[in-house]
C-alpha cells in the first residue's frame, strides 16, 4: 500500500472543491463555481488552468457563449 502524500496540484485551497462540482451534474457555469468558492475570477482561472493541465477538469464555452462552464473531465 502506498502512502499518501500531498500532491499541489489537487490539494492546494478550493482545488478539491472545484474537481468536486462537475462530479454530480457534469457541467455547472463558472460564475456559480466562483460564487461557491468566494473566490476572484482571477484565482479561480489561476485553478483552472493547473487543474486543466493535470486533467482533472475542462472549461469549455458552449458555442462561444458567455458564460464558459466546468465539466468534468474526461479520460
Amino acid at each position: 500500500m502506498t502512502e499518501p502524500r500531498y500532491d499541489a496540484v489537487i490539494h492546494a485551497p478550493n482545488r478539491p472543491q472545484i474537481c468536486a462540482m462537475p462530479a454530480a451534474v457534469d457541467s455547472m457555469e463558472l460564475s456559480r463555481v466562483r460564487q461557491s468558492l468566494g473566490a476572484s475570477d482571477s484565482a479561480l482561472n489561476k485553478h483552472l488552468k493547473v487543474l486543466e493541465g493535470a486533467g482533472c477538469v475542462e472549461a469549455t464555452s458552449r458555442g462561444g457563449v458567455v458564460p464558459p462552464y466546468l465539466n468534468r473531465a474526461h479520460p
